[in-house]
């Protein structure tokens, strides 16, 4: 069904003149009822490899591409890219760029009307894909309502409904909670016995364990290592470490990251203390039942509610957020958590409730000054023309590291005179949390931090957190990633319909 042979691909750099070689002789055969995981280090090519697989590249990327794609036994160099959705379906990394219409049943249709389908087909069509990824509910919520997991189970009926007998899925659950991504698996074995051929490009592995028929990694533009399956997901930690590689075991829902966060306390503990960075560490160990001080807290919020006009998202919240600690929120998609971090840092106005910065009242402009923020969709936050001027928005003597520096933690110190939007997916998710970084305040707000980022770069996002904490920030992270908290919180609060689940909450002061 997906055949491709000795693809290359290369471009001319608008703002160095250099030649980037993206592709080199990449093959990749792909059957019919078939699931090929690609896997790689952020930046290796893996998405430009699918938008070469959609006909994206080279038809709205300038370039050189040698090489044959064959999608169902034709050249996609003979098909027009107004005719390639008959072919596949895409589901991007950001899938906000996807998105044309105003509700999500406008939008499931979208496709199916550009070809001309019946009526009563489109809705079947449409039905369908809402069902396999649980989103009936959502069919007459306008897109703008809507959290970004849920946008992102949108694009992914979307692609479904169109109906084409090969689906392409670049980083499909980076922002989904444990349940959905559940019920992404399960949508993706229907698909594979209705006799679809499956592309997907991940770094979150664990799910497709059973699933994937094939395994390729990539670096550096090339296809490196090849496994079936079974062998894959066999490998042990220690090649997987090697390879920088994600977890293959699933962390389970964030009712048991709480555990997962307790039990590695005493070992992160002893690493920091082992590493001997030259400053007095900051105790950050859990005891049991200790609440959280006055001094201690840096940010906190009585009563909090808020609503879309007659439509509560949340009511009643009591939090606190202690300087030196990480406190990670999870919660399903669509429960408020990015709602709560706006509210929190003074980006939307709460209903009700009060918030205060080290124990005094604080206004939204004043939370607004306090706090650094790592937006979800980072290409909202990105304004100079290079990443080193990126860097100098905000950037105060208080982060106490150069904008040098900040690159070289983050492995972006040879990019830092290229447009940001030039970048991946996961080193602009890097790049926004050191321009967050870069600004010093006491208190850093992140949203899914992790989206599109590999092992390598999750160590070091773990890392850098650690750092801010240690230096007396209060740290918050929304975050659906369950390797990631299990890694580096302090704290745990689950955000649920009904309120906030504490459980625990006090132990990991």
């Amino acid at each position: 069904m997906i055949d491709v042979a000795s693809l290359s691909f290369s471009y001319v750099s608008e703002l160095t003149g250099d030649r980037v070689e993206a592709l080199k002789d990449v093959d990749l055969s792909a059957d019919a009822g078939s699931l090929t995981l690609v896997c790689g280090a952020s930046g290796c090519g893996k998405s430009t490899l699918m938008k070469a697989l959609t006909g994206l590249v080279p038809q709205m990327t300038p370039g050189e591409l040698d090489g044959v794609v064959r999608i169902n036994g034709r050249n996609l160099a003979d098909v027009a890219l107004t005719d390639v959705g008959h072919l596949c379906s895409s589901v991007f990394q950001n899938p906000r760029t996807q998105f044309f219409c105003d509700t999500v049943a406008e939008e499931l249709a979208f496709c199916g009307e550009n070809y001309g389908r019946e009526r009563a087909t489109l809705r079947q069509q449409s039905e369908r894909a809402a069902k396999l990824m649980g989103i009936s509910h959502l069919m007459e919520r306008k897109l703008t309502t809507l959290s970004g997991g849920q946008l992102q189970k949108v694009a992914l009926a979307c692609a479904l409904a169109s109906g084409a007998p090969v689906l392409l899925a670049d980083e499909p659950t980076s922002n989904l909670d444990p349940a959905a991504i559940s019920e992404v698996r399960a949508a993706l074995k229907v698909l594979k016995e209705q006799g679809l051929t499956i592309v997907v490009v991940e770094h979150r592995l664990h799910f497709l364990r059973g699933l994937a028929d094939q395994v390729l990694l990539m670096e550096s533009g090339r296809v490196t290592r090849r496994w079936n399956g079974a062998e894959f997901f066999s490998m042990g930690q220690a090649q997987r470490r090697s390879l920088g590689l994600r977890t293959l075991v699933d962390p389970g829902p964030p009712e048991t990251w709480v555990g997962q966060v307790q039990a590695g306390s005493q070992e992160k503990q002893a690493a920091r203390q082992e590493k001997q960075v030259g400053r007095q560490e900051k105790q950050v160990g859990r005891q049991e039942n200790r609440e959280a001080t006055p001094s201690q807290v840096r940010l906190s919020c009585r009563g909090l509610s808020f609503a879309y006009g007659a439509n509560p998202v949340f009511e009643g919240l009591d939090a606190d957020f202690p300087a030196g600690q990480i406190t990670c929120i999870a919660g399903a998609n669509g429960v408020g958590k990015t709602t709560l971090v706006r509210v929190l840092c003074g980006l939307a106005a709460p209903s009700s409730g009060s918030i205060s910065l080290d124990g005094v009242p604080a206004s939204r402009k004043t939370r607004r000054s306090a706090c650094a923020l790592v937006m979800q969709d980072t290409g909202r936050q990105l304004f100079s023309d290079t990443l080193a001027g990126e860097l100098t928005i905000g950037a105060s003597h208080a982060s106490g590291q150069s904008g040098e520096q900040l690159l070289a933690d983050f492995d972006l110190a040879n990019l830092g005179e290229r447009h940001p939007l030039s970048l991946s997916g996961g080193q602009k998710q890097r790049l926004v949390i050191a321009a967050a970084r870069a600004t010093g305040r006491p208190i850093v707000i992140l949203d899914e931090p992790t989206s599109g980022v590999d092992a390598r770069h999750l160590d070091s996002i773990t890392a850098t957190l650690r750092r801010i904490a240690d230096e007396g920030a209060a740290v918050v992270v929304v975050t659906h990633d369950g390797e990631f908290a299990a890694a580096c919180a302090d704290r745990l609060i689950t955000l649920t319909a009904t309120g906030i689940n504490c459980a625990r909450e006090g132990d990991q002061q």
